[in-house]
């Protein structure tokens, strides 16, 4: 299972995908660390599901391409590929690697969240998680390897 390391600051958010990929973002002013905590995780998300659609999009490219090879003689005219009927394949599980406790434990419902703005942000990271398996995870801050870009 691949590993999806998330940190933040007020300032900043960060990912590293363990098996490559990293990414930072800055932030508006006005977020706390909680807010920017969550924020990571869902950019972290979101670049997670942008990298699995490039490699699926990668992949039917050359199988296009091998296609073309074998049928370039053959005039099939408008027709519909089965790709285009089926829906894509979901992302294969990974697990969400934080250094906030809080944060862990609020996403895997052990922990209550009083605040309305985390609350959202809690709802958003659970929406985008909905049919897919993710795993939350706390790890010391010295493992997080997100951590080391926000220095």
């Amino acid at each position: 299972m691949p590993r999806l390391y998330c940190d933040a600051n007020p300032r900043m958010v960060a990912y590293v995908l363990d098996g490559g990929g990293s990414g930072y973002q800055d932030l508006p002013p006005g977020h706390t660390c909680m807010e920017a905590e969550y924020l990571a995780i869902i950019y972290g998300l979101n670049e997670y599901y942008l990298k699995w659609n490039k490699e699926l999009d990668a992949r039917q490219d050359n199988i296009d391409t091998e296609l073309s090879k074998y049928t370039k003689d053959f005039e099939f005219g408008n027709v519909a590929s089965p790709a285009d009927k089926t829906k894509r394949p979901l992302p294969p599980p990974v697990l969400v690697c934080c250094d906030n406790e809080v944060v862990v434990h609020q996403l895997i419902r052990d922990y209550h969240i009083g605040n309305d703005r985390l609350r959202i942000l809690a709802q958003r990271v659970w929406q985008m998680t909905k049919n897919v398996e993710v795993k939350f995870w706390w790890i010391p801050r010295a493992e997080n390897l997100a951590g080391k870009m926000l220095k």
